[in-house]
């Protein structure tokens, strides 16, 4: 009976110890089972969250500044601005060299905007690499440059008016015009000393054979450029965005007026800070506010010689791009006429996912190399000036947005896509000569 009862007993436990280690085993999947369908859900909403939020400012994804490119170019920025004033107040500081930037009515073809962008860069960069000289605009055909571009700051640059004082105070024998400057001279010439021995005080420039990195073998000016931190710049495109920020970086009252609708495109900013600080939360190009938004912004400039199928060809790669990185893509698109535009946009919105923008169609087409539209609806209180930068506002405008972007796309043989690439600094892609639908073949820029 004992024996009975014990085995009884046993068999219990043994029942009762079966049913905790059921439980225990249950409990034990249910919660591994919940915890990984967690972790799945996480990854799952971490990757779909990666891929529709695009972090914009600086140091975003397609940003080609790693922190210690920028830190070199802040402080060649930082010592131009201390070092090199090239606005000066007569009669109190005249200086004994005065470059010009040269377009008038009679001066040989001055090219379109990215041709007067880069004629601009290499005179500035002349004058900043002679002892004492200064620096203005002399261009009024079909514009004056200050009616749409303000240096940044003020005292970077001297405007019409002002080179208008020192041309008509100087003796015709001061004053040489220099023939198109090739690279062997701008490599060679001891400019500062052969002006001196001729008497010249003011030099006018229009056109160049050779570039501003031409400048940097110079022996001459080496002091100069070791002064503002110029010898270390390797690429032509890191010159040219100093320039940008100084002389391309903040549109004129005139042209904020009419850039003011695209402020949130432009990153919630019309201007880019002057702050020489690169922890400065002001020196992103975007605002805070606009940040939160996640807008993976891609611009697209197709030029005047662009065909239909390459323009159909760069569409979608844009559209490609926009699904692989993010569902909050937004391009601005960019062409020399109706037509071409008018391709791009019906292109684009065939894709769900693509909001495009442009600017508003009352705005001319006219580049600086071409008459204006006599078609446009000015107001009849405009003046003629407020008239021409009406006129020519578009060219200025694409320009000025594109180089806002986050990511741009074109043409390979563009100069406006480039210098506006140069100015922005971020990924770009272009498509190679002769580029047609069934050949589509793009490829990252390499001219920088």
């Amino acid at each position: 009976m004992t024996l009975l009862r014990t085995l009884k007993l046993k068999g219990w436990a043994s029942l009762i110890a079966l049913i905790f280690i059921s439980i225990y085993l249950v409990s034990s999947w249910d919660t591994t089972f919940h915890t990984e369908k967690s972790k799945q859900q996480s990854q799952y909403q971490q990757k779909f969250k990666s891929k529709t939020l695009f972090k914009g400012g600086i140091g975003h994804k397609f940003d080609r500044f790693t922190p210690a490119r920028r830190q070199l170019l802040s402080s060649a920025l930082a010592h131009i601005r201390l070092g090199y004033v090239a606005n000066r107040t007569p009669p109190y500081s005249t200086p004994p060299l005065l470059v010009l930037y040269t377009c008038k009515q009679d001066t040989a073809a001055c090219g379109s905007l990215d041709n007067r962008l880069v004629n601009i860069v290499n005179a500035y960069y002349f004058s900043m690499l002679q002892q004492g000289s200064a620096f203005a605009y002399d261009m009024t055909f079909p514009a004056k440059m200050e009616w749409f571009f303000e240096s940044s700051p003020s005292y970077m640059s001297m405007n019409v008016d002002q080179a208008n004082y020192y041309l008509e105070r100087a003796e015709t024998h001061q004053i040489k015009s220099e023939a198109i400057l090739s690279t062997a001279e701008l490599v060679q010439r001891q400019f500062m000393d052969d002006y001196q021995t001729d008497g010249i005080t003011i030099v006018k420039t229009s056109q160049w054979k050779g570039n501003w990195l031409d400048l940097k073998e110079n022996r001459w000016m080496k002091p100069l450029r070791d002064k503002y931190r110029l010898n270390h710049l390797l690429q032509k495109s890191d010159w040219f965005w100093l320039a940008s920020r100084l002389l391309f970086s903040k549109p004129s009252s005139d042209l904020r007026g009419h850039l003011e609708p695209y402020r949130e495109l432009m990153g919630g900013k019309l201007e880019l800070s002057e702050s020489l600080s690169p922890f400065d939360p002001d020196n992103s190009p975007v605002t805070p506010e606009f940040a939160t938004k996640g807008w993976l912004r891609i611009g697209l400039r197709v030029g005047k010689y662009s065909t239909q199928e390459e323009a159909i060809c760069l569409c979608a790669h844009i559209a490609n791009i926009c699904r692989k990185h993010t569902d909050n893509c937004h391009v601005f698109i960019s062409a020399p006429n109706r037509n071409l535009l008018a391709i791009l946009r019906t292109e684009l919105n065939k894709h769900q996912h693509v909001a495009v923008h442009a600017v508003a169609e009352g705005y001319g087409f006219a580049d600086l190399d071409q008459e204006s539209e006599n078609s446009l609806d000015h107001s009849i209180f405009d003046s003629g000036d407020d008239r021409l930068v009406r006129d020519y506002a578009r060219t200025f405008m694409d320009w000025f947005i594109l180089s806002r972007m986050d990511y741009l796309v074109g043409q390979e043989k563009d100069g406006f896509l480039k210098t506006a690439a140069w100015a922005a600094q971020v990924h770009t892609d272009v498509s190679v000569h002769n580029t047609t639908s069934r050949n589509c073949r793009i490829i990252p820029i390499y001219d920088w």
